[in-house]
């Protein structure tokens, strides 16, 4: 008897917890695997830091880093298109458009990032994703990629909030005034997410209509002093193992909302020349085993 009344008790406790709605987290530098986040940032004064005149949001784009990296070292590189108007978004988007007027939509910014730290103390353990509007990526030490890690705080701080608590890919809207390390602007009280908590000189937000390239960051060695790992993301168009000059992956949202990520497409006589050494490759395989 006392053993069917645990079975039942076992039971009744799965099914309510299969009932419950589900805790829809962020996944940021901890998990491994971190997802990549629009931040989109308003700064309306002479402080980003403090005043009534800022605003933030957050958006979780709900696609994985490894999987964000595995696509750029496919044939078509990396792409996707998410719309903010609408869904678990649309609230936090207009909420800060509603904040920032219409006069002032020129000034937003924003830029895409994706966390993992949990191996930082070996090399390449520590590894970021993020916008970066250059060509070639300026000094940075491994010691300040290791850094970047700060920025999990701010995931941390807005995983309860607007409806990242809902939705398996939501969104979050923040001020100075909210609670500790929610607004983009002043996490840790006085670093913007801007430049990574001041960890690199290169500003990875921009203002909306801003085409931006894609950067994998990487720590190189165990060496704090060693110079990073810096790999644009992109298609070797020209296949000289440089991305170039027309061969980054872009970075966009516009002001009606909509985030765009796209590479270049080959052209059709490198899609003719791969498919013909595919075709080689097996008559090859045909030839050998006798089909």
């Amino acid at each position: 008897m006392k053993m069917n009344f645990k079975l039942k008790a076992l039971a009744v406790a799965a099914i309510m917890a299969a009932s419950a709605p589900a805790f829809a987290a962020i996944d940021g530098g901890p998990t491994g695997n971190g997802e990549l986040l629009l931040n989109v940032r308003y700064y309306g004064g002479d402080s980003a830091t403090s005043g009534g005149d800022d605003i933030s949001a957050l958006f979780d784009l709900g696609l994985k880093m490894n999987d964000a990296l595995a696509a750029n070292s496919s044939l078509t590189g990396l792409t996707g298109t998410w719309n903010l108007n609408s869904g678990a978004y649309g609230a936090s988007w207009n909420q800060l458009l509603s904040f920032v007027g219409a006069a002032n939509t020129g000034k937003i910014e924003f830029n895409v990032i994706a966390l993992d730290d949990t191996d930082r103390n070996l090399a390449g353990g520590s590894r970021y994703l993020t916008t970066g509007s250059v060509d070639a990526w300026p000094s940075q030490g491994n010691t300040n990629v290791k850094g970047f890690n700060g920025m999990d705080q701010y995931l941390t701080a807005n995983n309860s909030r607007g409806t990242h608590a809902t939705d398996a890919n939501g969104a979050s809207v923040a001020t100075p005034t909210d609670a500790p390390n929610t607004f983009f602007g002043a996490i840790g009280g006085l670093t913007q997410g801007d430049n990574w908590l001041a960890k690199t000189t290169v500003d990875t937000t921009q203002v909306l209509g801003t085409e931006q390239n894609f950067w994998f960051l990487t720590t190189s060695s165990t060496s704090n002093l060693a110079q990073a790992t810096k790999t644009p993301f992109g298609v070797d168009l020209n296949h000289d193992g440089v991305i170039g000059a027309g061969e980054f992956t872009k970075v966009t949202l516009n002001e009606a909302g909509v985030l765009n990520i796209t590479s270049p497409v080959p052209e059709a006589d490198t899609w003719a020349m791969l498919l013909a050494g595919l075709g080689m490759l097996g008559a090859m395989v045909r030839r050998r085993t006798g089909v």
